[in-house]
């Protein structure tokens, strides 16, 4: 019995590294990505793109252009990122819970 829980403890903390490096390469990924939201302005009957986004607790923009088509893509693509980001955190936690709920079964068996 023994046997098949240390078994499991070595499986779960490979399924954690391997969660930890994706979680890493995505920050990666993210860094590389804008971040904030796009505004449309109306000047003279002529649309004007800025990206605006919060840059050491001020809201700042940046002008993008008459066309937001590629910065909505890294947009899109950041919060996807952001989404995947959030999953993999919630799944290192739930395997870190379970991780340290055998370790302290392990502990008490152990010092009785």
């Amino acid at each position: 019995m023994i046997f098949l829980l240390w078994e499991k403890i070595k499986e779960l903390e490979e399924k954690k590294k391997e969660i930890e490096e994706k979680i890493s390469n995505l920050e990666k990924l993210l860094n590389e990505l804008p971040s904030g939201h796009l505004e449309a302005k109306q000047i003279s009957g002529k649309t004007y793109y800025y990206l605006r986004y919060w840059e050491d607790g001020k809201l700042k923009s940046k002008y993008i252009g008459k066309d937001p088509k590629d910065i909505e893509i890294k947009l899109k693509e950041s919060q996807e990122i952001r989404n995947q980001l959030s999953i993999l955190k919630q799944e290192k936690e739930k395997i870190d819970r379970i991780l340290l709920r055998i370790m302290k079964i392990l502990t008490e068996n152990l010092s009785s």
